[in-house]
């Protein structure tokens, strides 16, 4: 028995297929959107309303599972789930309808994670949980860097909507690996089933989202110096990716208008994904500087990085060789991307090493929370003012917001 608790494992296999389908589906969805006619304000809209759906959705998803232990078939369901969704992606015929569907596919999506996290914790007693938790991520990566490299490949000769047909297949693949190799978690908690009777449970049900979102019990300080150094590091991370998602909402839109196809468009996530990956895994540990000052470097980086998009901008009515197109957002986005793992790794380290011991892991949560906030409040701002007022004057106000993180982390004392 011992040997089957902590043996189980291979169901991380089932989680290639699900990335390669919904690692790409916010590149593909905005494609989608632009193809029908939409705007940059639309993309915004459609990621924002995503956001919100997986703030809320999030949550419930892993209140259900903690409260019946069942991970396995929770995680089941939603796997089932996402492939009649990319299914309507694939109809989609109007651009308030893409938007739709795309919040429908963002409250499946948002209960992988939250389910899948903790179902690897619960099948590998007997195991360092820490070391798997990283194995589920990197092969969460790997199946995202595969699903933009075929998906990269397959627009070359397919409509798109034939890219969600793929995807929805690939989830019902996922779903029958789960099926046939997963087995359910031994509970190391004691927990009991939870059913819904009546008014009164389903309230109880909901009261943990309902909690989150009832912001009268949130004290906010009047002044930076009352702010704890910990509260001053969310700060500046929701201003500085406030920023970044205002930007990052224009990217796939201005590179169609360079005159990128959707293959290219969706080569060059493949190459960011990549960079991403090999960042977090050799160069991000690597370096030791002190952490205050690498992370300013790095929020300046991005800024300028930011403002190369605004002047790119400049030049989208002139004609130059597809080679310069295609390489200077793809040179542009991988080091912006390097710099993200060059930012983010003191972040977690100092969140970490600063919550108290009982409140560490309710600490990263409220840190992701706040991430989400900003992609929920940028993307959607990022999204009207470029609609209105075009993408230098969006990308020049996103690198203006993203570097007033700074002086707030100038104040935060790291060891």
């Amino acid at each position: 028995m011992q040997q089957l608790r902590s043996n189980n494992t291979s169901w991380y296999l089932s989680l290639i297929p699900l990335n390669m389908a919904i690692g790409a589906i916010t590149v593909i969805s905005t494609l989608l959107i632009l193809s029908l006619g939409g705007t940059v304000t639309e993309v915004g809209l459609m990621i924002s309303s995503g956001v919100v759906a997986t703030i809320i959705f999030s949550t419930l998803w892993g209140e259900l599972s903690d409260r019946t232990g069942l991970r396995k078939r929770y995680l089941l369901l939603v796997f089932i789930l996402l492939a009649p969704t990319f299914f309507l992606l694939s109809t989609a015929s109007s651009v308030p309808q893409v938007v739709l569907y795309y919040t429908l596919l963002s409250v499946f999506t948002s209960g992988v994670a939250s389910i899948a996290v903790m179902y690897t914790v619960g099948t590998c007693i007997g195991k360092n949980w820490q070391k798997e938790v990283a194995t589920y991520n990197s092969i969460s990566s790997l199946g995202t860097i595969l699903g933009f490299a075929m998906n990269s490949l397959l627009a070359l000769f397919l409509q798109l909507k034939w890219l969600f047909i793929i995807s929805a297949a690939l989830c019902l693949i996922s779903a029958a690996m789960l099926w046939k190799i997963g087995r359910e978690s031994y509970m190391t908690l004691e927990r009991h089933a939870f059913h819904i009777r009546s008014l009164r449970d389903a309230e109880r049900l909901f009261s943990p989202i309902l909690h989150r979102l009832d912001l009268r019990h949130l004290r906010i300080p009047t002044s930076l110096k009352k702010f704890k150094p910990l509260q001053l590091l969310f700060l500046a991370c929701f201003i500085q990716w406030t920023g970044v998602n205002f930007y990052g909402v224009g990217l796939t839109p201005l590179m169609g208008d360079l005159g990128l196809s959707n293959s290219a468009i969706l080569a060059i996530n493949t190459s960011i994904y990549a960079v991403w990956t090999l960042s977090f895994a050799k160069i991000a540990p690597s370096l030791k500087q002190d952490k205050k000052k690498l992370m300013n470097k790095a929020i300046y980086g991005r800024a300028l990085l930011i403002v190369g998009w605004g002047i790119l901008s400049l030049f989208v009515t002139r004609s130059f060789p597809y080679a310069l197109i295609f390489f200077l957002p793809l040179i542009l986005t991988s080091t912006f991307n390097l710099l993200y793992t060059i930012l983010w790794l003191p972040i977690v380290t100092f969140t970490v090493s600063s919550a108290p011991e009982h409140s560490k892991g309710s600490s990263q949560g409220e840190l992701l929370s706040v991430l989400a906030l900003s992609n929920a409040f940028g993307s959607a701002l990022g999204g009207l003012v470029m609609g209105s007022m075009g993408y230098a004057i969006g990308f020049f106000t996103a690198a203006i917001i993203s570097v007033l993180a700074v002086p707030i982390i100038s104040r935060i004392e790291m060891n």
